[in-house]
């Protein structure tokens, strides 16, 4: 099916280019809160190839645009605002996703479209290294 995705990502300016893309319900600990677990990878994990850009988006159930809305990566006040937390790795590199935000739209079925906003990804261990993610993806989630 990841045929069927239209992506066009870039992280600090360089191709990335996924070749799964993958949708599921995620897990929440809050009463009347749901989440999406996105991941876009390629490569085999631990390799020098390997490249993912994996993320939940939470919600509250109430909403009647979930899971549509623009979440942000890091602290904001509870019940204003849609948080997201993630990772982004390349080759044996892990970064945490710490700024800035990620819009979702539903299109129906497993059809997403992701726009990634300048999203910091910060790498852990903290080493001061920091890379901006952006562009977007659109199409049929596994």
């Amino acid at each position: 099916m990841s045929g069927a995705v239209d992506s066009n990502i870039l992280v600090d300016g360089a191709a990335f280019a996924p070749t799964s893309f993958k949708v599921v319900n995620g897990t929440s600990n809050q009463p009347g809160e749901a989440s999406l677990v996105f991941s876009l990878t390629k490569g085999t994990l631990n390799t020098a190839g390997y490249e993912a850009l994996n993320f939940t988006v939470k919600y509250p159930l109430t909403s009647s645009s979930a899971p549509n809305g623009t979440y942000e990566f890091g602290i904001g006040e509870i019940a204003t605002t849609l948080f997201a937390n993630g990772s982004y790795a390349k080759g044996t590199s892990y970064y945490s996703l710490a700024g800035y935000s990620v819009k979702v739209t539903a299109l129906g079925g497993n059809k997403y479209r992701l726009e990634f906003q300048n999203i910091e990804a910060v790498e852990v261990p903290i080493s001061g290294t920091t890379k901006i993610i952006s562009g977007y993806c659109e199409g049929d989630f596994e």
